[in-house]
């Protein structure tokens, strides 16, 4: 099951009833509205009520293509990595505000 419009598997797949393409949802959407409202695999007019929603299991969806070898996998905890170390980079660069102090003082009465 592979987009019509990406090639890749959707997340959110819909079917056209006119044609029978699958497409990722907001792939389509998009595509509607800038060809004004005409499919971008077969030219015909193609309207949001013509596209139904197909109900997948999470089991159906392959991996990724870079999860699925060790060098793709490396690379993919690299960035996560990198990711984590960036935000912890600017989560200590932000300022911080004053320690607060409680000094003995008086209540003013």
């Amino acid at each position: 099951m592979f987009c019509a419009i990406s090639n890749t598997t959707p997340e959110v797949p819909v079917v056209s009833s006119k044609s029978g393409h699958l497409f990722e949802k907001s792939l389509i959407e998009k595509a509607l509205e800038s060809s004004g409202g005409r499919c971008p695999v077969t030219g015909e007019l193609l309207a949001a009520s013509d596209l139904l929603p197909l109900k997948v299991g999470a089991s159906v969806k392959p991996r990724p293509a870079a999860a699925t070898s060790i060098p793709g996998m490396l690379s993919l905890f690299q960035n996560e990595w990198d990711a984590l170390m960036l935000e912890l980079y600017s989560t200590k660069q932000a300022p911080h505000p004053p320690p607060h102090t409680h000094a003995h003082t008086s209540p003013r009465l």
